[in-house]
């Protein structure tokens, strides 16, 4: 059941070749059409749709019956499509849409959000994922089971887990449900339906193999949604296609153009503190000169807090597991690093160019004509206008958006036609779906390994049948009842997203850093360090209500958040000295797991298990 080093398919490129040639045809014809007027202008679903649908496609062609398969896709991963995988999995749809309003109020103080997440995924891809994949494991309370080589520290892991996995699946579905009616064109619950059997029809039939696969067509559909249009407004503003290198000649006349559209000077922690509140508000601050209230400490402690959080966060982590060895594992975090990059520069383009068309006197949005769309936003609860002055004409300070209406209103404001905007709204769709399904998957191996009260030992997992039926129990049950909390309270997506960037920094990165690094490491250190930081992260989480208040003494959450790191690494450490010293057999794992040749430490443990099993059973 379990084999190992079966080859990689030559033809993969091929395939995801041919899906991007099948994506980018349908969006032609579908110029095409609107040229001609055979479709409406207002179809926003259609490439959506497609993408969906071509993602379970390939999610139910890779249907599998193996263990090996089901959890860690027979090891047989590109560097390169991991990578993909890695890039979608690590900002998903609510960070997506929280970065990019980020950059467009914020400007140059966003930049810190950036550069977290592009350290993040440089942390884990040369700190932890060659360990983790020499570990061979499922699940990242599984690395910490096999390090100690103690079933309850498993068990004390899988419950930390769960709080920073299941704050990123519901910021997924509330991104969903914000995003999901106009784009949709259905309800709220119905936007959540779609998702929730979308999602079960990319996991269920193959586990971590289908998911993948049809993440790496998700992947796409994100960066050419990211990318083309990007390139048509670049054409249109600079008369250049590469927006990356030219949006910096139109800051010179944003400035200009303030003058003519009179501005008002705000408080700027106010607009700071409106990214964990998503309230509609004007753009208030300079691109350049960083006056969002947050000092140079501040900023580094939050780009710091971030790079910990993306770094250690389990479904990121797990994804070392499913290459063919440490060498391709590491490489594609190169990739997925490769990828954020990419979004670095990007984003900063977008915001420079719907700036622009803000502020521009000669894109005017006359009251007695309001176009269409701003109906359609105003209605989703993204755009309001209205004229403070009576001069009938919508000025800037006039134009409100909110955090996440920044990224639905780019495409309505760039006068992009239908099929580009469809475009537009498909690529954050399918970014919330492929984190999505990451994080159910997550909590779905963390119930059928780590939390299985009736596992007692290896040879319970050599039984893949039973255990991948239970997986896939787990899974159908934690996403159905995370879009039941969704559709019955109002989350916050970039709130819970960051909320879990900080339980997560704070619980398992100190862990993962000492379990790999430091040999006097031993379980009682790891127990307290688990258990500290994921107290001290979700206290601050409550005194702050996510990160929307201040609590006592003036601390933010990114100040709470550091310091439950820094608690959690010296309670490790104290933990790790008064306790017993690490036996002889804990310091020859560590010795493997560190050793980056020769077969993975759990494969050899799965096929020593099997001849046990056999004659147990016989």
């Amino acid at each position: 059941m379990y084999s190992r080093h079966r080859m990689i398919n030559p033809l993969l490129g091929v395939y995801y070749g041919i899906f991007t040639a099948v994506y980018i045809g349908l969006v032609v014809f579908l110029l095409i059409l609107e040229h001609m007027g055979v479709v409406d202008r207002h179809l926003l679903y259609a490439l959506t749709v497609a993408a969906f649908t071509l993602s379970v496609s390939i999610a139910v062609a890779a249907m599998t019956k193996t263990g090996d398969d089901f959890f860690v896709s027979g090891r047989r991963v590109p560097a390169g499509l991991n990578g993909l995988v890695l890039f979608v999995v690590s900002i998903g749809g609510a960070g997506l849409s929280g970065l990019f309003g980020a950059v467009f109020f914020l400007g140059v103080d966003s930049f810190a959000l950036l550069f977290g997440v592009f350290g993040g995924v440089i942390l884990t891809g040369l700190m932890m994922a060659s360990f983790v994949r020499k570990a061979g494991i499922y699940t990242v309370p599984s690395f910490f089971e096999v390090r100690y080589r103690s079933r309850f520290i498993g068990v004390i892991a899988g419950l930390c887990v769960m709080l920073p996995t299941g704050l990123f699946a519901l910021a997924e579905l509330s991104i969903i449900k914000i995003v999901g009616p106009m784009i949709l064109g259905v309800s709220a619950e119905i936007s959540l339906v779609v998702i929730f059997v979308v999602a079960m029809l990319i996991i269920l039939p193959g586990g971590v193999r289908s998911m993948g696969w049809a993440q790496c067509g998700l992947a796409i559909v994100v960066v050419l949604g990211l990318i083309i249009p990007l390139v048509i407004v670049s054409m249109q503003l600079t008369n250049l296609p590469i927006a990356q290198l030219t949006y910096g000649s139109l800051i010179d006349d944003i400035e200009a153009f303030k003058s003519v559209r009179s501005v008002a000077e705000v408080n700027a922690h106010e607009v700071w503190s409106g990214l964990f509140l998503d309230e509609k508000h004007a753009v208030k601050l300079p691109f350049l000169t960083g006056e969002a209230g947050l000092g140079a400490a501040s900023k580094f402690s939050l780009m710091v807090i971030i790079a910990l959080g993306i770094a250690s966060m389990p479904a990121l982590v797990m994804r070392a597991g499913v290459t063919s060895g440490v060498f391709q594992a590491r490489k594609s975090y190169a990739w997925g690093a490769a990828l954020i990059g990419l979004l670095i520069l990007t984003l900063p383009a977008y915001g420079i160019f719907l700036r622009y068309m803000i502020f521009n006197p000669e894109m005017k949005i006359v009251l007695s004509n309001l176009p269409e769309w701003i109906s359609v936003l105003d209605g989703a609860g993204f755009f309001q206008v209205s004229d403070l002055n009576g001069d009938g004409e919508i000025l800037a300070e006039e134009i409100l958006l909110s955090r996440d209406g920044a990224f639905v209103s780019f495409p309505f404001m760039a006068g992009l036609n239908g099929t580009m905007q469809s475009l537009c709204f498909a690529t954050i769709m399918a970014a919330a779906l492929a984190s999505f399904c990451a994080r159910v998957m997550t909590f779905g191996k963390l119930f059928a390994f780590d939390l299985n009260i009736r596992k007692s030992e290896i040879e319970a997992d050599v039984g893949g049948q039973a255990v991948m039926i239970w997986t896939r129990i787990v899974v159908f049950i934690f996403a159905g009842l995370a879009a039941w909390l969704v559709y019955q309270f109002d989350f916050d997506p970039f709130q819970l997203f960051f909320a879990g960037l900080i339980v997560s920094a704070a619980a398992l990165f100190p862990s993962l850093l000492l379990s790999i690094w430091w040999r006097r490491m031993n379980k009682t250190g790891l127990f307290f360090s688990l258990l500290t930081g994921v107290v001290l992260s979700a206290g601050g989480l409550f005194v702050t209500n996510l990160g929307a208040e201040t609590a006592p003494y003036g601390l933010d959450l990114v100040q709470l958040g550091c310091g439950a790191v820094l608690c959690s690494f010296l309670v490790g450490i104290i933990g790790a000295l008064i306790g017993p010293k690490p036996t002889g057999a804990d310091l020859e794992m560590l010795t493997e797991i560190r050793t980056p040749g020769g077969e993975a430490v759990y494969d050899r443990m799965l096929r020593l298990a099997m001849p046990r099993r056999t004659n147990s059973s016989g």
